[in-house]
Order: C-alpha cells, then sequence, then structure tokens
C-alpha cells in the first residue's frame, strides 16, 4: 500500500437477527454481537431441522404410497372422473329417463365398468344419472341408448360400443388421470360461478 493512504472503514451491515446497524470487524461478520450470533445459529439449527422433518414425512408419504394396492389409485381416479362427469352434466336431466329430481346424481356409464373396463375414463361413455335408473334399472339402458346417441352422435357411439384395446393402468397414470379430472372440475366450476 503507498504511503499516505490510509484504508477505507468498513461499511456498515444490518445485523441478520436484529434491525441494529454495526460496523463489522472483517468482511465474513453478519451480526452485531455474541447474543445475535447465537439467536442466528439457532434459527438456522430450526430451518435445518424443519427442513429434514419434511423431507421425512415425504418419504414416510411415499413409502405409504407405494404399499397401497393399484385398487386404491383405481378408486381415486374413478371417484375424480365421477364428480366431473356429475359437475359436466350439473345442468341435464337423468340421460336414462329425462328426469330432473332432489335426489342422488350418479355418472352412470353406458358400458359397465366390469364389462367394459377399457372405456371406463372414457367421457362419451358416461353421463349423469339419477340414483333410481343406475341403481334399481341397472342403468336403464333401453331409455339410455337413444338418449346417448342423440347426444354424443353415432360416430361417437360407434366407436364407444366397438372394440377396444385392453388398458393396465398404472399407478402414475391413475394419479395423473385424477389430477387431470380434478383439475377439470374446478376450471367448470370457476366457469359457472363467473357467468
Amino acid at each position: 500500500m503507498a504511503k499516505g493512504i490510509k484504508p477505507k472503514p468498513p461499511k456498515p451491515k444490518k445485523c441478520k437477527c436484529c434491525p441494529e446497524k454495526f460496523i463489522p470487524r472483517n468482511s465474513l461478520q453478519t451480526v452485531c454481537s455474541p447474543k445475535c450470533a447465537i439467536q442466528l445459529a439457532n434459527q438456522i439449527t430450526e430451518r435445518k431441522q424443519k427442513r429434514q422433518a419434511k423431507e421425512e414425512r415425504a418419504a414416510w408419504n411415499q413409502r405409504k404410497a407405494d404399499a397401497k394396492p393399484l385398487s386404491h389409485w383405481t378408486k381415486l381416479a374413478q371417484q375424480a372422473f365421477n364428480e366431473f362427469i356429475r359437475t359436466r352434466d350439473a345442468d341435464d336431466c337423468c340421460i336414462s329417463c329425462g328426469r330432473m329430481h332432489q335426489g342422488q346424481w350418479h355418472a352412470g356409464h353406458f358400458r359397465t365398468v366390469k364389462a367394459s373396463p377399457e372405456t371406463r375414463f372414457d367421457e362419451d361413455g358416461c353421463h349423469k344419472q339419477c340414483m333410481p335408473c343406475n341403481h334399481h334399472l341397472s342403468g336403464n339402458i333401453p331409455g339410455y341408448k337413444p338418449n346417448l346417441i342423440a347426444k354424443i352422435g353415432r360416430e361417437a357411439f360407434d366407436r364407444l360400443m366397438g372394440p377396444h384395446e385392453q388398458k393396465k393402468w398404472t399407478r402414475e397414470e391413475l394419479q395423473e388421470l385424477a389430477a387431470h379430472y380434478r383439475q377439470k372440475t374446478r376450471e367448470l366450476n370457476k366457469q359457472r360461478e363467473a357467468a
């Protein structure tokens, strides 16, 4: 250093724990006092512990999810799909009998899930249906068929009734389906609220 030039004094810093400004003794000092240093160390430790606890919970939840059978994920995806169908057709009457009532509404599949599992998530094959038609009349197919053709058209009906490739759903696919239909239901509800 040239003679006669004084080193610049350090600039004041704001303490990381309290609102006090202080002159640091070196460039690495971030707190104004030993009390604040202890407080900062405790905060850092607490944040690390919280992060570690969160990671452990996530790992535990993942292990729990991995242990659940495929039927669990199928059920969740089906619930989300059915909720979407009921929301989509909220203003429609029963697809089979044409009645509008205050009772329970179902998402009725034209082709049953047992007979045609590959069309269980086909939006053309599932519509709002009253509980008596769906449960007591086994879908009331004689009433369902002409109304379904009128609603979706002959071409879509023929596609629905035609051969379909057997589908083995994976857990990830079922989770994606559930998320997809929950999102579609939310969007429909937002559109209705905005209208």
